[in-house]
């Protein structure tokens, strides 16, 4: 069974796919890996750990989103961390189990009350 830090270290790990050119979100030189912050690094991340916890039973999954959860509760600020969450977050949504969004009009609401 994969765990959570496995996937969080996917997210930190992963490279963008094409490193033979400029990358024009972080702009780093072709041949240089993209800095940790990369949009497109980051991308690249979530759908390897998309791929991975996509077709994970059902009891699997529910654990491995418990402890995601869990840490995002707890504003979890390792590196990785927010790619491997975002892609498991949209694989719970994708399986209802995802928490209901609020709209852009209910958090601007809830912001300003």
């Amino acid at each position: 069974m994969i765990t959570f830090d496995e996937l969080v270290s996917i997210g930190r790990d992963t490279q963008a796919t094409d490193l033979n050119k400029r990358c024009l979100i972080c702009e780093v030189e072709p041949g240089t890996p993209c800095t940790e912050s990369c949009d497109k690094r980051g991308e690249a991340a979530a759908r390897r750990v998309r791929d991975l916890v996509k077709n994970l039973p059902g009891a699997q999954f529910e654990e491995l989103l418990a402890v995601a959860r869990e840490r995002e509760a707890s504003d979890d600020e390792t590196p990785g961390f927010f790619w491997a969450w975002s892609a498991v977050d949209e694989e719970a949504t994708a399986r209802g189990l995802g928490r209901p969004r609020p709209s852009a009009w209910e958090y601007l609401r809830d912001l300003w009350a």
